[in-house]
């Protein structure tokens, strides 16, 4: 996909958002943004990031974010291919960038995002 430009995040449900957070952070992970019920931390040398937010229960995957030169325009590649369209292309403020989400045909959510310059 040419408007897919690469591997983005992981993103996570976890029932202990503080444990999780200082786990991750023992083991080299910086924290990038911090609120109740979410965290995003990310790998200094590497910048791989992981997204952490508070689920019920045990850890559960939520998506894989990739990077898109054109969320928009990714974002109709990908349905047109065969993905099941979750929430179309649109602005998050808090984020400062543009996402969308979609979903394979095996259950995987996947984001796309545009992020400020």
């Amino acid at each position: 996909m040419p408007n897919v430009q690469a591997f983005d995040h992981i993103a996570l449900a976890v029932p202990d958002l503080d444990a999780q957070v200082k786990r991750l952070v023992g083991m080299g992970m910086a924290v990038r943004h911090r609120s109740d019920g979410f965290a995003l931390l990310a790998d200094p040398a590497f910048g791989f990031k992981i997204e952490l937010s508070v689920s019920t229960g045990q850890a559960q995957f939520r998506h894989l974010g990739f990077r898109a030169a054109d969320v928009d325009a990714a974002y109709e590649e990908l349905v047109k291919a065969g993905m099941a369209p979750l929430e179309k292309p649109h602005r998050s403020e808090m984020a400062r960038m543009r996402t969308a989400f979609l979903k394979e045909s095996n259950g995987i959510e996947v984001q796309l995002v545009k992020y400020d310059e």
